[in-house]
């Protein structure tokens, strides 16, 4: 059988990965992860580290290691729209030894802005389809995923479309969170919209202003 622990590693930089990590990091034969994932983690000099960002590739190396322990790296924690999902419908729940969680970006990204999340409805377009945008403008407090294909512009201009503005919200952007480039903006209209630069991570925050 299949031992496999995954690891979530927070939002991107190293002060973020908790010690539990970094502690089952240490027991793992391989370590299979994105680049800046891997660099957050305190690897040993004697175990494999595998670069890869695939998710069907990722599957296929968990599949080649049968004997040994892996541990596979996640963004944020493994509870947030993860890879450990797809992992355990492959290999069955009991291949999984352990899920170390984490701290997510949307934890983050909430931190940030100073507002508690405990009523946030999430969502993901990452690597997803861009839908239920009525949905989404019906929540009273709000954190969207972005991804590559649909980055902050384009979710946000989707969701001016259908009455983002008719409402008084407090709009962010956050970018990057935890990395050296970080940035937070705060969106009052279009025009601060078609200003966004795309950035490899965002994250959209919105929640209703009752001041």
């Amino acid at each position: 059988m299949h031992k496999i622990y995954v690891i979530s590693v927070g939002p991107g930089n190293k002060d973020y990965v908790t010690p539990a990590a970094n502690k089952t990091v240490k027991i793992c034969d391989v370590i299979i992860g994105m680049d800046y994932q891997v660099e957050a983690v305190d690897i040993s000099h004697n175990q494999q580290v595998i670069i890869q960002s695939d998710i069907n590739s990722i599957l296929d190396l968990i599949d080649k290691n049968i004997d040994k322990k892996i541990g596979v790296l996640v963004t944020g924690d493994a509870g947030i729209f993860s890879l450990s999902r797809l992992i355990m419908e492959k290999f069955g729940r009991e291949s999984v030894v352990e899920v170390v969680p984490g701290i997510s970006s949307i934890q983050t990204a909430f931190a940030r802005v100073k507002e508690t999340w405990y009523n946030a409805k999430i969502y993901s377009f990452h690597g997803r389809e861009i839908e239920g945008i009525s949905e989404i403008l019906g929540q009273e407090r709000v954190a969207i995923l972005c991804g590559s294909n649909n980055d902050s512009k384009i979710v946000l201009l989707e969701l001016v479309k259908a009455g983002l503005f008719n409402k008084n919200r407090v709009i962010y952007v956050c970018q990057n969170l935890t990395f050296n480039d970080e940035s937070i903006t705060l969106i009052k209209n279009e025009s601060d919209i078609q200003k966004i630069q795309k950035a490899r991570r965002e994250i959209i925050l919105f929640y209703d202003d009752k001041i």
